[in-house]
């Protein structure tokens, strides 16, 4: 059967619904709306269902969106749209998709990025708009389970005297999140050899225990712990986002989108 998309993309066809009080979005019907609405939906209506008898189609609707039910229903019932669907010999499934989930792209969960992942799990740094905080609790000999523990002084994402973190932000920005945690990686390797730290390269994938064991050799080590810091902070943030529980979700949501999109 051939796929027929239709957008209902007049601006006039997208006022608010009603508000507190009012129906709910699945409860809308045509005798909800404003007069002048009415009237275009059915004038729509009417111009679909010429489209469809030019062709021959004998249509099956779906609508994704509040308005769209009512323009899928209205069809459905249109009188002279039902006696087309008994003689036309072309199938068809008709989509109708409210233009309002064009809001989509602005608060999508777009790519496999690292650093958005970041930016968006991870708590904001006090004071900021575009910082986060980076738990340090990892790299002292202070045991707690406590996430909101303040007794060590959060890390962050800013690292301007620090060549290495700036090089791996980069990299969180501009790489998939498997070729940026794998960077990650990297320059925890290299800043340990450097240290003469006792750490064993392993390749396949990375997980965030491999980063974490990887941090703790730095932890009593304080001459390390200041030539790295900015770098240990950024991976520190990688292994908290990976292992936060909204990070499975986004996975979730940036799925369902990329189905949506298809």
């Amino acid at each position: 059967s051939a796929e027929l998309c239709l957008l209902p993309a007049l601006a006039a066809l997208l006022p608010p619904l009603p508000g507190p009080g009012g129906p709910g979005p699945a409860e809308v019907g045509l005798g909800a709306l404003p007069a002048g609405l009415r009237a275009a939906v059915r004038s729509l209506v009417g111009d679909l269902d010429s489209l469809f008898t030019a062709l021959g189609l004998r249509e099956e609707s779906f609508a994704v969106g509040a308005l769209s039910r009512v323009v899928a229903a209205e069809l459905a019932n249109y009188a002279p749209a039902r006696n087309r669907r008994r003689t036309a010999t072309n199938k068809a499934s008709v989509i109708f998709v409210d233009r309002t989930l064009d809001l989509a792209g602005a608060v999508g969960h777009h790519g496999d990025n690292l650093a958005e992942k970041i930016l968006s799990v991870l708590p904001k740094l006090p004071g900021h708009k575009t910082d986060v905080m980076v738990n340090m609790v990892e790299l002292t000999a202070l045991q707690t389970s406590d996430e909101t523990c303040t007794i060590i002084a959060p890390g962050c994402l800013a690292q301007p005297n620090d060549p290495a973190a700036k090089a791996l932000w980069e990299s969180f920005m501009n790489l998939k999140q498997k070729e940026a945690v794998m960077e990650a990686r990297r320059h925890l390797v290299e800043a340990a050899s450097r240290e003469n730290l006792p750490i064993k390269m392993s390749m396949g994938r990375v997980t965030p225990e491999q980063l974490s064991s990887y941090i703790q050799l730095f932890r009593n080590n304080l001459k390390a712990l200041e030539n790295h810091c900015g770098l240990l902070q950024l991976v520190l943030a990688t292994v908290q986002t990976l292992k936060h529980p909204q990070t499975s979700k986004w996975d979730n949501f940036l799925a369902f989108e990329r189905l949506l999109l298809q």
